[in-house]
């Protein structure tokens, strides 16, 4: 969608733009061909639309400040659990890539706050893996309402840690979108199986996070046999987790 600031914001200040070594990677022949054949967009371009985008959400953070002096002044503001996230990252360059839709991780990282005065401590920093699915069993368990059936995701105000995670993207209509993908995410690690439209396995990434955070060699199409990952049981992994469902969810 397009962004528009409003005349209060258009000339505002902006935090400059840095480059991380995803965003000046040159060597893509290990990546899947969806991301070899893509154009890369031109840094000033980027930059641009960034901009417009984060003074466009000024004007929002304004809306968000007036809802809670609303909430406050109502004396309603301590009955009131907040959160504040989107429904996706964002690539701004990185692996040649603007946009969404891919598994990489500023696509799928997605920032993620709440607020519950006299519930949660201001500042507070929770580091476990938690998922968009796990929103709903939060605001049903702060309500005090148990859900009649088993839900995918696990209240944040339980005590868990969630060691790994599922993500899967399907490929829309168009043939040069972003093909069908699904990943399993740990601390440590990254593997991700692209799939044609019959199912079929077409391309398979896999990624240390701990010594190459940004995804620069992906271990399995990087010309070197003795580091790559056994396959077999995280593919396994894979699709057994894609069939997983409620209280069956590990």
């Amino acid at each position: 969608m397009p962004a528009f600031a409003t005349p209060k914001y258009r000339a505002a200040s902006l935090p400059p733009f840095q480059l991380d070594p995803s965003m000046r990677e040159q060597d893509l022949g290990d990546k899947p061909p969806f991301v070899r054949n893509r154009q890369r967009e031109r840094i000033e371009t980027i930059v641009s639309t960034r901009a417009r985008q984060l003074r466009a959400l000024m004007s929002v953070d304004d809306m968000v400040q007036r809802v809670f002096e609303t909430l406050e002044a109502s004396g309603e503001l301590g009955n009131t659990l907040a959160f504040f996230l989107g429904d996706n990252g964002m690539l701004w360059g990185a692996h040649g890539i603007t946009g969404k839709q891919t598994p990489y991780t500023p696509s799928i990282r997605v920032p993620m706050f709440a607020r519950w005065p006299g519930h949660i401590d201001a500042g507070a920093v929770d580091h476990r893996f938690v998922a968009n699915i796990d929103i709903a069993p939060t605001v049903l368990a702060a309500a005090g309402v148990r859900p009649a059936e088993a839900m995918d995701g696990r209240s944040l105000f339980d005590s868990w840690t969630r060691d790994r995670m599922l993500l899967e993207y399907w490929r829309l209509k168009h043939p040069s979108d972003v093909p069908t993908w699904a990943s399993i995410r740990t601390r440590s690690y990254q593997y991700i199986e692209y799939y044609s439209d019959d199912g079929k396995v077409t391309f398979r990434e896999y990624y240390d996070l701990a010594r190459d955070p940004w995804e620069l060699v992906n271990l399995i199409h990087d010309g070197t046999q003795g580091n790559d990952p056994s396959l077999r049981p995280i593919s396994a992994e894979l699709a057994a987790l894609r069939t997983y469902v409620g209280a069956a969810c590990p």
